[in-house]
């Protein structure tokens, strides 16, 4: 049942409020010959069946043309997002290009951002590396219509293809029976340039440098285009290719309170340590830093070629590539005082709460966050270096006809997807001395903490432990190929039939392994003293180490190995800890082949009429699928410590019905209602029923990792409503309700097992139980033309999304299920664009801005419970582009983005008492030219 809360229904009400507002700028306008509406008598239009760009020949026929995106100015591109918006029968928003080259951002992740109702966040190597569709992760993504996914996953990594590719992104927040099933977020289609979205030849080029305030690089970004078309007796040719390439030197640095497993502070006795009024104090697990500096490449090149010859057969046959390179360095720099030596002073907060877990030997006692505390004695500190080399690739090709008649329209299409990634991860640690020159490690809420003296920087007093090695290989290629027909009926009532046919061949398969290895002679001898034989210094000299960043929360710096020593003595370390050369060989936890065979058929109706006198159309629509897997892999027995081969067959099939219905009040005002089932498959890494164990390394506490090969698919019944309003050209008022009732959602879940001896941090998916997610959604669009003089150039681009949610999952000490929010959903998301275009220039200054949100759940622990979570409270951001038209041929633009230098922060459990992640969010400024003939 849909319910609506008060938070919803005032953005409703909002909405209708505002009406006359706008009504009043539109009646402004008029009298301007410039503004004339594009968009008009859209009950008038073909329907189309999910608004999709036509350009691709399988996609639904009867779409709306999109060659205005070539148009440069800001305004246009807003026209071409706003049609798109207003023609489809789905709920659809888009960020289209203003020109060549031209979306706002450096990635379509980063573009993704500006859509209304899309939260991003970024990663550890300072890029945006997630995107969820209204609080939810699970989307689908297409090129031009098609399926493209990542290897081991069934997402597109939208960070691998830079911004200057892409002429359009269209976010489907509802479902159509001819697109490709697998998310109940919705689908992102990416659309790339063709040649006949030309009047004739273009090229064009950009180039940008970039400097990064923490990188302190300067680096280029470019991209080129060439495209033209031909008529001959054989017909019109079109040829295009285009080409680009991002890079980023970046320095991504992270300030610690490891509260993953808060504990109850102790003495080196086990005693608990009280504040003076006799309350508990909260321990994190250790003070720490990880840095992450680096150097990554993303190449891109795509093209497309089509012949048409005549007026009603189109051939086409086009192609992506994208490739990655990253390599980077993962220091860490971190104390673990707690619960070894008592502190010698201490202060605490006086935002205490009770201990959270019944049965606790503190159970019913107060606890207080530590807000200050200084430690002295023998104690575990270290640093470590990561050294990371990854590199990947995505390809996708196609090749299709597209046929059309009187009546009746048939297309055909076969695509080929291949995606790899392979990254390499060699780990040497190395711990202080603190043996004869005990430690004193110092904290000040919230993550600001060092070692008094500095006896980091002084290499002598590091002393070898572990290496650790690991290496991944994961690929998938696919197969697919469709048919879809549509046939104009002539009836007055269903307008038309659409029909079609896909078949794919998905296969996805994984290798690796990985080992930690201890230095020759163990690291400590049997008094504590740490082994002397494995003195750093004395055994590769001062350049192995090299200096960690010094950040403002951490301002004493440390030592640490040496990116380049590590890659370039890989072998010779290896020696040294009596391990043979080369990669390890891999092993049968990191193994597993799934093969994927999907075959759907997919049927749609679209209908139309009047109902009182207004104008009504929509789609009614089903898709039937049937997917066959099969799977290899090894299962582990934790009590023999075996592995064994596993082989599993398995058949599910789905019935998925959608339906639209759109009645418009006016030509510019109209509602949208829509309703479908959706479901969503698990990631093949998912699927992988192996336990992959990583014993515990001078940084990291034991840890493991495994899938389930039963895992079930999550599904969806989806509910939307809108009311649309286009006052203008550029110009419009939206709002509208969704509501998702979902089944069987994928979260990942953390348990502490006990292996051969050796507590581990088990991580795994497991699929809840039933849920729901509901919310609203306003926007608003303008360009202030009926201002006078320079003014009239202002625009004005606004959104907020409101989400809640509750869900059934699987409590953290198995004793059934709790209602928790979904995880990575942000309660209040919004984005504010102030707009400029005139005499030449072209201006824009966008706020970001998403609340905290649980991101997992913690390990059962002694403090907060056994169903904590980790929340994060993302950085927003306010970026700036800004243009200027030398004349019609160059522009010069200037791009800024973290405006603001905000941060991104992380706490454990509600409130901030325990901090977690305090995140150094790059700020970056670009100053490039564009060339276009």
């Amino acid at each position: 049942m849909t319910r609506i809360s008060i938070p919803q229904a005032l953005l409703a009400a909002a909405l209708l409020a505002a009406l006359p507002v706008a009504h009043a700028a539109d009646s402004a306008q008029s009298t301007d010959p410039s503004q004339t509406t594009s968009a008009k008598k859209t009950a008038k239009r073909p329907v189309t069946q999910n608004g999709a760009s036509p350009q691709s020949g399988n996609q639904p026929q009867n779409a709306t043309t999109l060659s205005q995106v070539v148009v440069t100015p800001l305004q246009n591109s807003l026209r071409s997002a706003q049609t798109i918006k207003q023609d489809s029968a789905m709920i659809v928003d888009s960020v289209v290009a203003e020109d060549i080259g031209k979306l706002p951002d450096n990635s379509v992740a980063d573009a993704l951002q500006r859509v209304t109702g899309v939260q991003v966040a970024q990663g550890f190597q300072g890029e945006t590396t997630t995107v969820v569709i209204r609080g939810l992760p699970n989307a689908v993504t297409t090129l031009n219509g098609r399926e493209i996914f990542n290897a081991g996953g069934r997402e597109f990594s939208f960070q691998d293809l830079p911004a200057t590719a892409v002429s359009g992104l269209d976010v489907y927040k509802s479902t159509d029976a001819s697109m490709v099933t697998g998310g109940i977020a919705g689908t992102v289609d990416i659309r790339t340039f063709r040649p006949f979205d030309f009047d004739g030849f273009k090229l064009a080029t950009t180039f940008t440098e970039t400097n990064q305030k923490y990188g302190s690089h300067t680096d280029p970004n470019g991209s080129f285009l060439i495209s033209d078309r031909w008529k001959t007796d054989a017909g019109e040719f079109g040829a295009l290719l285009s080409a680009g390439i991002n890079t980023m030197h970046y320095d991504y640095n992270v300030s610690y309170v490891d509260d993953n497993l808060t504990r109850v502070l102790t003495d080196g006795a086990g005693n608990p340590v009280r504040a003076s009024n006799g309350n508990l104090l909260v321990a994190p697990n250790q003070y720490g830093a990880n840095y992450n500096i680096g150097y990554r490449q993303r190449p891109e090149a795509n093209y497309a070629l089509q012949w048409r010859p005549n007026g009603s057969t189109e051939v086409y046959m086009e192609g992506l590539y994208t490739w990655l390179s990253d390599k980077y360095n993962q220091p860490y720099y971190f104390s673990g005082p707690q619960n070894v030596v008592a502190p010698s002073s201490f202060t605490a907060s006086s935002a205490c709460f009770p201990i959270g877990l019944t049965g606790s030997p503190y159970d019913g006692q107060t606890i207080c966050p530590l807000t200050g505390a200084s430690f002295t004695g023998n104690y575990y500190a270290a640093t470590s270096t990561q050294a990371h080399q990854d590199w990947g690739h995505n390809i996708q090709n196609a090749i299709g006809v597209k046929w059309k008649g009187d009546r009746l329209r048939l297309s055909t299409d076969f695509t080929l997807n291949g995606s790899s990634y392979y990254n390499e991860r060699f780990v040497i640690d190395t711990f202080l001395n603190a043996y004869a020159n005990p430690l004193t490690t110092y904290y000040n809420y919230s993550n600001n903490w060092g070692l008094v003296g500095n006896p980091q920087n002084n290499p002598a007093n590091y002393y070898l432990n572990g290496l650790y090695q690991q290496w991944n290989d994961n690929r998938a290629t696919q197969k697919a190929w469709r048919a879809d027909g549509s046939y104009d009926t002539g009836n007055s009532f269903f307008s038309m039939v659409n029909f079609g046919v896909r078949y794919a061949d998905t296969k996805a398969q994984a290798s690796g392994a990985q080992f930690d290895q201890a230095p020759p002679g163990g690291a400590y001898l049997a008094n504590g003293q740490p082994n002397p034989a494995n003195n750093v210094l004395a055994l590769f000299g001062s350049s192995y180490f090299c200096n960690v960043p010094s950040i403002a929360s951490i301002p004493g710096g440390a030592l640490t190995g040496c990116y380049n020593y590590l890659i370039n003595n890989k072998d010779a370390l290896r020696a040294f800890y009596g391990m043979p050369p080369g990669n390890l060989p891999a092993q049968d936890s990191q193994y597993f082949n799934i093969t994927e065979r999907t075959l759907s058929l997919y049927g749609s109706a679209n209908y139309g009429g009047d109902l009182f006198g207004l104008p009504f159309d929509g789609v009614l629509g089903v898709r039937l699928e049937r997917i066959n897997r099969n799977l290899n892999a090894y299962t582990y027995d934790t009590a023999a410590n075996l592995f064994s081969p596993i082989g599993l067959t398995t058949s599910q099939r789905a019935a998925l019905p959608n339906a639209t219905f759109n009645l418009h009040f006016t030509d510019n005002l109209q509602m949208r209602l829509s309703a479908g089932k959706t479901l969503e498959y698990p990631d093949f890494t998912q699927l992988n029923p192996s336990l992959s164990l990583s014993p515990p390394t001078a940084n990291t506490i034991a840890t493991g990792a495994g899938g389930n090969a039963y895992l079930k698919p999550t599904k969806s019944n989806s509910y939307d409503a809108t009311l649309e309003w286009y006052f203008s050209d550029v110009g419009s008022l939206t709002g509208g309700l969704f509501y998702h009732d979902i089944t069987g959602y994928i979260e990942n879940y953390t348990f502490q097992q006990n292996i051969g001896g050796i507590t581990y941090l088990i991580s795994g998916p497991q699929s809840s139980g039933s849920g729901h997610l509901d919310g609203a959604e306003l926007a608003y669009t303008q360009f202030f033309s009926f201002l006078p003089g320079p003014w009239s150039g202002l625009g004005l681009q606004a959104n907020y999304t409101f989400i809640q949610s509750k869900l059934k999952t699987p409590a953290m000490d198995g004793s059934g299920f709790i209602s928790a929010p979904f995880q990575n959903v942000s309660k209040n998301n919004y984005n504010i664009v102030a707009m400029y275009e005139k005499y030449g220039w072209s201006v824009r200054l966008a706020y970001n801005f998403r609340s905290r949100y649980p991101e997992f759940f913690l390990a059962s622990s002694s403090v907060l419970g056994n169903n904590a979570q980790m929340y994060d409270e993302p950085a927003s951001e306010l970026d700036l582009s800004l243009g200027y038209d030398i004349n019609k041929y160059l522009t010069v633009v200037l791009n800024a983005t973290n405006l603001l230098g905000n941060n991104f922060h992380q706490y454990a459990g509600p409130g901030t008492g325990l901090p977690q992640d305090l995140r150094y969010q790059d700020r970056s400024v670009g100053l490039g030219v564009r060339f276009k003939l």
